[in-house]
């Protein structure tokens, strides 16, 4: 791309960290309050955001993510920031290969619809798995992905387009879906105006849409005993039928 290395440095602009952070803190405050949380990794932690959060709630904080260049971002803005938290490349189908025996954790956390980026269902349904074998007794798992089955049946093409700014450059993303049966392109189309001139990239990653009564399988399937549906960070149940998001807490019996 004409101003990113990778798309880690892309992602904090389309989707502003602290803005986002700040909109979901009630739920996590009250997610750690709730279940006594003091250690949490976030099995798909990007640029850091969570973990940052979580180490200022006072938690151990701990990351993974697949991507090197995610893991050295979110290094960086945890240093900016001035807390401590523990950073794996890993991919969440393979986290007790990244994790030692003694680390387990009160919370794990998968969210940002990270889990639509496994190839298939067996590797959704694997990570399901993995997050459980992290917990300790009584430990929660919160996942959190769009609502593909409604999106699916709607045909979701494009999403409102974000607008941000990077040294004097203003730059335009737009989100567009192209549907193929049981994949879905994800088209991220940047627009960088400067001095008068316009220059266009894309992105692309495959999505493989997992609906919310497939993703509840997995959970049962995983050994999680008891779990709650909202829509996204909210109070709401889920209405599989007009939410457009689901945050799922599932509990490690």
């Amino acid at each position: 791309m004409t101003i990113f290395n990778d798309f880690s440095e892309a992602y904090d602009l389309m989707f502003p960290r602290e803005e986002r952070i700040r909109s979901e803190e009630p739920f996590w405050r009250g997610l750690v309050a709730r279940h006594g949380v003091r250690s949490v990794l976030d099995c798909a932690c990007g640029t850091g955001g969570h973990p940052i959060l979580f180490a200022r709630l006072g938690c151990a904080a701990y990351g993974s993510d697949l991507s090197p260049k995610m893991v050295e971002a979110a290094l960086a803005n945890a240093v900016a920031a001035g807390v401590t938290v523990n950073l794996r490349v890993s991919s969440f189908t393979e986290l007790t290969s990244a994790f030692r025996a003694d680390e387990r954790f009160d919370a794990v956390i998968c969210v940002g619809n990270s889990l639509t980026l496994a190839p298939t269902d067996d590797a959704v349904a694997k990570a399901v798995r993995q997050m459980h074998a992290l917990l300790n007794p009584g430990g929660v798992c919160v996942l959190n992905i769009f609502n593909w089955d409604r999106l699916a049946a709607e045909k979701l093409r494009i999403m409102p387009a974000a607008v941000a700014e990077k040294d004097g450059r203003e730059l335009t993303f737009l989100r567009v879906f192209h549907h193929r049966g049981d994949v879905i392109d994800l088209n991220i189309v940047v627009v960088t105006r400067e001095g008068g001139r316009a220059a266009t990239e894309i992105l692309t990653a495959h999505q493989r849409p997992v609906g919310p009564a497939r993703l509840m399988e997995f959970v049962e399937a995983a050994g999680f005993t008891s779990w709650e549906a909202t829509a996204g960070y909210s109070a709401t149940p889920f209405d599989p039928l007009t939410s457009d998001l689901l945050v799922l807490v599932a509990r490690k019996g």
